[in-house]
């Protein structure tokens, strides 16, 4: 294997990573509409807020994706901590070229990227826009109706028009 290959393969590994955990994660539900829950609060500790006290937890899933996804791997890059969903873009702007902001995504959008949402959401692509502009997505903290406070990790499918803006992580 060449090398421009070795590079190519190898940044696939993270957003693959992403989406195989992703999907593992599909149907974990916080408790009783709490905001929290045995597994909802360990997504909670990936981030510096209090994993235990009760707030939106969409940011925090992506958190404990990318902290899950980067294990074993040598990443030249501080992992998301945030709990906000528009400020990961914040976080993307303070690190290396190892992961890019596309901000408008003009579409742009891959499995394993990063999308935040216009409604102060967040979740991860599974897979580029479909041949009617939509997007298929995993996210925490939604539910059927595509709430941003669902209390899920559900599969959704959502316009382009609804993306602000994408991360991809070349690594």
């Amino acid at each position: 294997m060449d090398l421009n290959t070795m590079s190519i393969v190898k940044r696939a590994v993270l957003p693959g990573k992403l989406v195989a955990l992703a999907k593992g994660e599909t149907g974990v539900s916080e408790v009783d509409g709490t905001n929290c829950g045995p597994r909802v609060n360990e997504y909670k500790a990936a981030t510096w807020l209090p994993a235990e006290q009760p707030w939106p937890w969409c940011a925090a899933f992506i958190c404990w994706l990318v902290r899950e996804a980067m294990k074993g791997g040598d990443h030249t890059f501080a992992r998301p901590r945030t709990a906000g969903a528009w400020d990961f873009e914040n976080w993307c702007r303070g690190v290396d070229r190892s992961a890019i902001l596309k901000k408008p995504h003009k579409g742009d959008i891959a499995a394993g990227d990063i999308v935040i949402f216009t409604f102060s959401h967040i979740g991860l692509a599974t897979g580029g826009p479909d041949a009617n502009g939509n997007v298929p997505t995993i996210e925490g903290n939604t539910d059927g109706a595509g709430s941003r406070e669902g209390g899920a990790v559900l599969k959704k499918l959502r316009p382009l028009s609804k993306i602000r803006s994408r991360i991809r992580f070349t690594v």
